[in-house]
């Protein structure tokens, strides 16, 4: 387990290690305040410092004991088995299933499958929340993004 968490870890500090470059590439501030670069920029470094944080943590806790298979007991595993695994592979399913319908779709309609999608494979069964957390997931955001915050989301050919 120990040797996932560094692996991770280290992937993790990297690719913020390469947001960080890229985003300092750009602007960080113009004429009207912050500016492209700024938030990606500061997440970066954000991100950064946790990775080492929690590489200094890991790299600082004692190596558990090797556990023999034939001791009785489950040896540790990185990946999730058996219900945990199911649910992680339909929310990547539905996750590349929702990016790619949603040029076609527009941003409504697929956030509103995804979003029922997501709550039934993470296990709630109660149908007025499912449809309310739908719902507000996916027309909720799209309001408060076109109308408030003046950004622009794929409508699609439905024009939904």
């Amino acid at each position: 387990m120990r040797q996932g968490r560094l692996v991770a870890t280290g992937l993790m500090l990297l690719f913020c290690l390469v947001a960080a470059w890229q985003s300092w590439l750009l602007p960080l501030t113009d004429r009207l305040g912050p500016g492209p670069g700024f938030f990606p920029f500061w997440m970066a470094l954000i991100g950064v410092a946790l990775a080492i944080g929690l590489l200094v943590v890991t790299v600082a806790q004692p190596a558990a004991a090797p556990v023999e298979a034939g001791d009785g007991e489950d040896t540790e595993r990185i990946l999730p088995h058996g219900p945990g695994a199911a649910r992680w592979f339909a929310i990547v399913v539905a996750l590349a299933a929702a990016a790619a319908a949603m040029e076609v779709l527009g941003f409504r309609i697929t956030m509103l499958v995804f979003n029922a999608a997501l709550a039934i494979a993470l296990g709630e069964r109660r149908w007025w929340l499912i449809a309310l957390f739908a719902a507000l997931g996916s027309f909720g955001v799209f309001y408060l993004f076109t109308t408030w915050l003046d950004v622009l989301l794929p409508v699609g050919r439905f024009g939904i």
